[in-house]
């Protein structure tokens, strides 16, 4: 079974699946010297994509963690279990899956989708999960009647950001965050659409 299809599966046959979920823990540590403050996410994400000329889909729930460049993308079954845990640092990427050696690159995104099927822009997403365009990359963008960003085009992805949530009272953040971000890349014949619903209590 070809991995793509063994994500959109795991764990929802269980007991069968159980032994192949075991516990992830990562082999790569952040890089030192970021000085940035850590912050975390959670959400759900649900990606369709086409793989080897089939239309493919998994779905799940994720935990984001970064200090600074620093990134740790954990991938979870809708029972709970660990699928893919996804580092990025300055220095390299490495993926992490049940009961596999550990699969090094450069950076992350071709990484993922040579091994899962599917990517999230991981590189990307350090920023525009803050609203906001990648520095240094051509963007086209649209924003509404508030000034938050609407659409935003870069890097081979389009971006909706369909609804925003206020920070929470009594933190330090003081502007409005994503609550959902649908994206899509057209490519030819590897086209992508991930939609990320991320929760209210992120900090």
């Amino acid at each position: 079974m070809i991995r793509s299809r063994r994500l959109a599966l795991l764990c929802v046959a269980a007991p069968l699946w159980l032994a192949a979920c075991a516990s992830v823990t990562p082999t790569r540590s952040f890089d030192a010297g970021e000085t940035a403050r850590t912050e975390n996410y959670s959400g759900r994400f649900a990606a369709n994509y086409v793989r080897y000329g089939r239309n493919e889909g998994v779905q799940g729930s994720f935990r984001w963690q970064e200090q600074g460049r620093n990134v740790r993308l954990d991938l979870v079954s809708p029972l709970g279990q660990t699928l893919a845990v996804i580092t990025s640092t300055p220095s390299g990427a490495t993926l992490d899956l049940p009961n596999e050696a550990p699969r090094n690159a450069p950076e992350v995104d071709s990484l993922m989708e040579q091994s899962l099927g599917f990517a999230l822009p991981v590189s990307g997403l350090r920023d525009w999960i803050h609203g906001r365009p990648t520095a240094g990359a051509p963007a086209n963008a649209t924003r509404d009647v508030k000034g938050r960003l609407d659409t935003l085009t870069q890097n081979g992805w389009t971006v909706r950001y369909v609804d925003w949530q206020e920070p929470p009272q009594g933190t330090a953040v003081t502007t409005a965050r994503p609550r959902r971000i649908d994206l899509a890349r057209d490519t030819g014949d590897s086209p992508l659409t991930v939609r990320l619903v991320i929760d209210p209590e992120a900090q």
